[in-house]
Formats: C-alpha cells, sequence, structure tokens
C-alpha cells in the first residue's frame, strides 16, 4: 500500500476532522421560490410593474400595454410581466438573472428592484449584460401623448425595430 492510497474508514475520518470536516447541525437550504410572471417571455422581455391590488396589472393598463406590444409587432407571449409588490428583492433578481435580457420598468425605481445605479426616465440603460428602461406608470404614459411619444421612440431603440 503507497500513501496516494490510503483509505480511512467514514467514521475515523469523520473523528479526524470532526471540526472542519463533518457538519452534524446541517440545516437543508431553502428552496428557491419560484417567481410567477405574466406571459411566455419568448423574446425574454421582462415588464416590471408595482401594484398592491392585482396580482399583474389592472385591466385597462393591460389592455394598453397589449396596445403598445402589437405596435411594436409582438405579444403578451414575447413577454413576462412580474408585480414587484410583495417579491423579495433575492427573488426577483433572480427572474432578471434568468429570463431577462431587456427589462423595462414601468413605475418602479432601479434602486426599488436591487440595481445600484439610477438612470434618467426614458434612457436605456445597459447594466449587467441587460439593457432598462425605465418610464413613468402605464396609467401616466396611456393619458399622455408626450410621454406615449417617448415611450415609443424608446421601444423603438430597445427592440429594434
Amino acid at each position: 500500500m503507497s500513501l496516494n492510497n490510503i483509505q480511512l474508514k467514514s467514521n475515523l475520518l469523520a473523528d479526524l476532522y470532526k471540526d472542519s470536516l463533518v457538519e452534524t447541525n446541517t440545516k437543508t437550504m431553502p428552496a428557491k421560490r419560484q417567481v410567477k410572471y405574466l406571459g411566455n417571455n419568448q423574446k425574454k422581455v421582462l415588464v416590471i410593474v408595482s401594484h398592491d391590488s392585482v396580482p399583474f396589472l389592472p385591466d385597462h393598463e393591460l389592455t394598453f400595454l397589449t396596445n403598445v406590444l402589437a405596435a411594436c409587432k409582438m405579444s403578451i407571449a414575447d413577454i413576462g410581466i412580474v408585480n414587484s409588490n410583495g417579491i423579495d428583492e433575492t427573488d426577483l433578481q433572480n427572474i432578471i438573472d434568468l429570463e431577462a435580457r431587456d427589462i423595462i420598468l414601468f413605475g418602479v425605481e432601479p434602486p426599488d428592484i436591487g440595481l445600484p445605479i439610477n438612470f434618467p426616465t426614458f434612457q436605456l440603460q445597459a447594466f449587467n449584460n441587460r439593457t432598462y428602461l425605465k418610464a413613468p406608470t402605464l396609467t401616466q404614459v396611456e393619458n399622455d401623448k408626450g410621454l406615449k411619444g417617448s415611450l415609443w421612440n424608446s421601444l423603438k431603440a430597445l427592440l429594434k425595430i
């Protein structure tokens, strides 16, 4: 038997390294919670909103967003809508890391979702291999022609249409 092939029984090995090798008071890691989003996210575009009274969007905002998407030659199937209200920042960051190439924030400030940066409304902002776009709430955009135009210009640049 050579020194390179010494085999110790598991209980002897545990006794030798009881403070550094074997953790007897281990707890299982909590399971990652699955964050739900509306849509199929086929084009890896994540829309983040914040509403406390509905799971995703009120009906009038969803109708407006659907019309905006149609103008961009997209549908709800192409995006994922996440309501950041009530979602842990870590869970939200996990879904961004796994599910998004482009992120559109409607009525949500970048620091609210854990970003270490802030940027002006309607400015495309590259960060961490993703492109972010911050806009006012969908209701504000729907009711203001100037905001609609600014959103449209930004979306054309973001989605390359």
